[in-house]
């Protein structure tokens, strides 16, 4: 006899403090975890903790079923998205648990930041606020060997929020570098010794109407002038001098493991020839024999 068999278990909800979570039964306890990490979520850049409002966090298993959540509007290397007005975050679940919990941090800068400024911002310093609020520093180790970059190869702001949607390899390039335009305000700032990112920023940037009236109130610049002034700090870093400079570094390790092999090798060498010496030695009274 057959036993009729029911519909697979569907997602269910986990809520810890202000933030529900909700998973497939497979990822429960990840589901917890990441609700934990999220009600206790350190300050942000310039904005401080998370409002006390209800977030909903959604964890999806596969690709398809994140795209089928967030209605295939994202590009198909996309492992996060926001969505502030709704107080809602979806995460791919799929991979590593710590790397789901670093675009989880991601996610909720988007949060933070769309709740204090209450508007739309040019996705490059969204993409890039969100980036340095993660700690996402291994998006700058690959700009220094971007052999484009190295060439000279130069992007304007405009060019950087298209291609941050473009396809994984120039969308790569294109996060690392909304990130050095964002540590390039934090820099002028004074970083954590100074205002860097902090309230006169974002408070400008949700008291003025654009973004260029944000960047004069603070930093008495105009955003053609950052944008000018970031490409040559862009060009400086990761220039071909500093891609020469990260390049020979990576060759000289090679280069001293490879000698250090050369040696190990000569050595055992000289042992076995030592030792095939002395068992082959012929004393000068034998004869050859055929």
């Amino acid at each position: 006899m057959l036993l009729a068999q029911g519909p697979p278990p569907g997602p269910a909800a986990v809520t810890v403090g202000r933030v529900t979570a909700v998973a497939w039964p497979s990822q429960q306890a990840l589901a917890a975890a990441l609700a934990e990490a999220a009600d206790r979520a350190p300050p942000f850049p310039g904005i401080g903790p998370l409002p006390d409002r209800p977030i909903r966090l959604i964890l999806a298993p596969t690709r398809e079923r994140f795209d089928s959540l967030t209605r295939g509007r994202l590009p198909t290397w996309s492992e996060g998205a926001a969505f502030p007005e709704a107080g809602t975050v979806v995460l791919l679940s799929d991979g590593p648990p710590d790397r789901v919990t670093a675009a989880l941090r991601h996610e909720l800068a988007h949060v933070a930041l769309r709740w204090r400024v209450r508007r739309m911002l040019p996705l490059w310093f969204e993409e890039g606020y969100a980036a340095v609020a993660a700690g996402e520093w291994d998006r700058l180790d690959a700009l220094r060997l971007n052999w484009q970059l190295a060439r000279g190869v130069h992007m304007d702001l405009d060019s950087l929020d298209r291609t941050l949607r473009a396809d994984r390899v120039d969308a790569e390039t294109a996060y690392g570098l909304a990130t050095t335009a964002v540590l390039l305000l934090e820099r002028w700032g004074g970083g954590r010794r100074g205002p860097g990112l902090g309230p006169p920023l974002i408070a400008n940037l949700a008291r003025e109407p654009t973004f260029d009236a944000a960047l004069r109130a603070t930093y008495h610049v105009t955003q053609d002038d950052f944008e000018s002034r970031w490409q040559r700090d862009v060009a400086e870093r990761y220039g071909w001098l500093s891609w020469a400079a990260a390049a020979g570094a990576f060759w000289a390790t090679m280069g001293l493991v490879l000698v250090w092999l050369f040696r190990v090798r000569r050595r055992r060498d000289r042992a076995r020839r030592a030792l095939l010496d002395e068992g082959w030695t012929v004393s000068e009274e034998d004869g050859p024999t055929a």
